[in-house]
């Protein structure tokens, strides 16, 4: 039996069937303990459990896998949303599976089992019926030694962290969520390198002093923590990586950890919020997102980083000048800033320019980037818009190896006829065309998308355009040509104004290859078009107009 027989047949939820499916040999359950571990570990957590009906073999297994993700997606497959009506019925399937879950624990906890992970995810307006369950959970948890422990609560802040959780030695990684913190009496947590709170309710003192008992923290991360108003990181010799989401009021951030290679500093955050990382010596990863930095500001904390090589700037509605002078810098993103109207760039070392929003005017220096993505975009597209926009992509064509044209729903694909007739097309000699549309929905037929990206980069060998985002399906044309891209006293009638050919005058033939991939399965079909109607052929294929890309990963 292989794993997809083996999730087929656990899909069915049939105990009985199950059993006497498996009544004959079964070669898998043979195989050491380990090996069926390991099988374990690549099935959905659901199915994880119900291997223990499979055999005596499986049972034992389960018994002694140690990996129990309780978590969001558990509930939601076992416990159904009708069933969290607050009817008695309801409560009374909840107090079941906490039961259950207690039961897990404790039968590890005797047989001294260690625990790799062990995740509890608490459902919204529950707490009271829970809350004699979950001290009981965390108890036999820290004594199975577990070394990732993770607890959720759905809602408001309202339970108070177990302190038996502070003083484990076996914690490396702990996730907190919907908690409060209060001054803890003591904190010992020797092993633990990655903390994880999200909308925990804590104070700037009391956070303090939980870091101050974790001296091997390499990784802090606070998403949505109210309470936090003059957050100091001091004495963390180990920290690498810190994050900051949501902290609506937080006034002053300052790091003083020099080791700190990584931070993410994302909003909304107060207008009036000041960040100090001038000690972060060895920074290479730095991130704002929704803040309120300044030019000045900005340009000033980058001359402070010698080793800086990954820089996003995202929803930075206050900049409007953005200046960037590093010699390590490798990757610079810039994203919907709306206020800003230039870039100067000095980095040599700059490899790979991701940019979204409107024109703007850049000065690159001496920079050949290895790959440029670009998506310019305005709600009010005028000729001059246009014109600038050509401007801008002849100008990363010929200082980028690659360049990847982004579109949100293809609304910057389709250039207008008349405009075509007074402008030239801005990228006259580019073989390949790369290109991606992140919406699931489409406005235009294939047969128009393909048009305005060939008037964009007129006779290209191949054109690929990626659809989604992240891309599930995705369309790939090659085409080959019989006539010169540039004609010599033999222009078709419709190009008397152009220098270059309309791409249909001189079409030979085109390869379409269309493939999607998702949780459903992979799909792919292939087309070749010859003759005098492509053009008519190619507009029946596919209408991205009406299509829409689902995938029920989302």
């Amino acid at each position: 039996m292989d794993r997809s027989s083996l999730t087929l047949l656990l899909e069915s939820g049939d105990d009985n069937i199950i059993m006497e499916s498996l009544s004959h040999i079964d070669r898998i359950s043979n195989l050491p303990e380990p090996i069926l571990h390991h099988i374990l570990s690549f099935l959905p957590f659901t199915q994880t459990v119900q291997t223990r009906v499979l055999s005596r073999t499986w049972k034992r297994a389960w018994h002694t896998f140690s990996v129990l993700k309780f978590d969001s997606d558990f509930f939601h497959q076992v416990f159904l949303e009708d069933s969290n009506d607050g009817s008695e019925a309801g409560k009374q399937k909840l107090r079941e599976i906490f039961n259950y879950i207690k039961e897990t624990l404790r039968i590890r906890h005797n047989e001294m089992i260690r625990l790799m992970n062990f995740s509890l995810f608490v459902p919204g307006d529950s707490l009271e019926i829970c809350l004699p369950y979950i001290d009981q959970c965390i108890f036999y948890a820290l004594g199975c030694n577990v070394k990732e422990l993770s607890l959720e609560l759905l809602g408001n802040p309202r339970f108070n962290l177990p302190e038996i959780i502070l003083c484990s030695n076996s914690i490396e990684i702990l996730t907190l969520a919907g908690l409060k913190l209060e001054s803890p009496r003591s904190v010992k947590l020797s092993s633990l390198t990655k903390l994880f709170l999200m909308r925990v309710d804590a104070t700037d003192l009391v956070l303090q002093s939980l870091l101050i008992g974790c001296p091997l923290i390499e990784y802090l991360s606070l998403q949505l923590c109210p309470g936090l108003k003059n957050l100091e990181l001091s004495g963390l010799t180990k920290l690498n990586k810190f994050e900051v989401c949501d902290a609506e009021e937080l006034q002053r951030l300052c790091i003083i950890a020099q080791n700190v290679q990584e931070v993410s500093i994302q909003g909304p955050l107060p207008f009036q919020c000041k960040f100090n990382l001038a000690s972060c010596k060895f920074l290479k990863y730095l991130r704002f997102a929704l803040t309120h930095i300044k030019d000045e500001w900005l340009c000033n904390q980058i001359s402070k980083f010698p080793l800086l090589e990954s820089l996003l700037i995202a929803g930075c509605d206050d900049l409007k000048s953005i200046n960037i002078s590093s010699r390590s810098l490798k990757l610079l993103e810039i994203y919907d800033c709306l206020r800003l109207v230039e870039v100067k760039i000095v980095a040599p070392s700059l490899s790979i320019f991701k940019y979204s929003g409107d024109v703007i005017t850049f000065q690159l220096g001496a920079i050949t980037f290895s790959k440029s993505h670009l998506l310019f975009q305005t709600e009010n597209s005028s000729s001059e818009w246009y014109a600038e926009h050509f401007k801008l992509l002849a100008m990363f064509y010929s200082v980028s190896k690659v360049v990847i044209l982004r579109s949100q729903e293809g609304e910057n694909v389709i250039v207008p006829e008349d405009l075509r007739r007074i402008q030239p097309s801005p990228l006259g000699n580019v073989d390949h065309l790369d290109c991606t549309v992140e919406a699931f929905k489409w406005r235009f037929a294939i047969k128009s998308a393909v048009d305005g990206f060939l008037w964009i980069s007129p006779h290209s060998r191949t054109l690929s355009i990626r659809l989604g985002y992240p891309p599930m399906s995705s369309l790939k044309l090659q085409f080959s040509y019989r006539r010169q891209a540039v004609y010599e006293g033999r222009i078709a009638q419709c190009c008397k104004s152009r220098p270059i050919s309309c791409w249909w005058q001189c079409i030979e033939e085109v390869v379409i290859e269309y493939t999607y991939t998702g949780k459903a399965g992979n799909y792919a079909e292939r087309h070749i078009f010859k003759g005098e109607d492509i053009w008519d052929k190619m507009d029946c294929l596919i209408d991205l107009q009406t299509q829409e890309i689902l995938d029920w990963d989302f």
